[in-house]
């Protein structure tokens, strides 16, 4: 390695590890206005607000949720636990859900709210694909439709929460105050997708949920509506099933339909 490659590599430990602790205060010159120390340790504070900024703005109703000081502690806490290894900072931050769990046990629902803006967040930056249209599946004829397989929009995503997490949330987003936490009944589970450059969501029943995954999956139209006979008789979950799709089309979650050949 040479002198320089080392000074680069000795300074990035500077700025990752414990300042106090780091031997690189050596490399740098004292000068009369300011010390060593205290120059780089300019850079040391500035490196972790630049990040705990981007946290803020990746989890916004999450730091409204917490303060800022609890956040701020939190988010320094987050990059000594998770060092980034992105270079783009825009992707810094996706393990805050599993890091809240952890840190903030005894208040999950800071977690939830994490999952889910993280999951918003997610959804806006991803990939542009052309969606499907109702008059574009209308071409295929009926007799095919049994061997239907979809292909999803990659902002589309499920999360579930366990609290009124998503009141909580629209009452922050709102600057409103926002209820007190309660557990639900049971599980909710939330779609989230982006329709027309703004991030959606709606609240889904667990029925559509193991529709959609097994669609997600590629599954087939066919496959799809046999799942549901479980609950149904054959009618009812052919109705529910276009009722499904119909909504996925409506909300521009599909970007694709391929015809599957099942071979005897």
């Amino acid at each position: 390695m040479s002198q320089l490659a080392k000074l680069q590599a000795d300074f990035q430990a500077y700025l990752l590890d414990d300042a106090k602790s780091s031997s690189f205060i050596k490399a740098v010159i004292d000068d009369k206005k300011v010390s060593a120390k205290k120059r780089l340790s300019i850079y040391h504070d500035a490196y972790r607000l630049r990040i705990v900024e981007a946290l803020a703005t990746a989890y916004p109703q999450l730091k409204a949720l917490l303060g800022d000081l609890l956040f701020n502690k939190i988010a320094r806490e987050y990059i000594t636990a998770y060092p980034s290894t992105y270079r783009n900072l825009r992707w810094y931050g996706g393990e805050m859900r599993e890091h809240l769990l952890t840190t903030l046990a005894q208040h999950p629902i800071a977690a939830e709210v994490a999952d889910f803006e993280w999951a918003l967040s997610l959804a806006f930056d991803a990939e542009n694909v052309p969606e499907l249209t109702l008059q574009e599946l209308s071409t295929i004829p009926p007799e095919n439709w049994d061997t239907l397989s979809f292909r999803f929009q990659p902002a589309v995503k499920v999360v579930r929460t366990r609290w009124n997490t998503i009141r909580i949330w629209q009452a922050l987003e709102a600057e409103e105050i926002p209820p007190k936490s309660a557990q639900e009944s049971s599980y909710q589970s939330w779609l989230i997708w982006r329709k027309n450059f703004n991030s959606q969501f709606r609240q889904i029943t667990e029925m559509e949920v193991i529709a959609l995954n097994m669609a997600v999956m590629g599954a087939t139209f066919g496959e799809i509506c046999a799942s549901l006979e479980v609950e149904m008789d054959y009618e009812q979950a052919m109705a529910t099933a276009a009722q499904y799709l119909a909504g996925w089309l409506e909300n521009g979650l599909i970007s694709n339909v391929v015809l599957i050949s099942f071979i005897n």
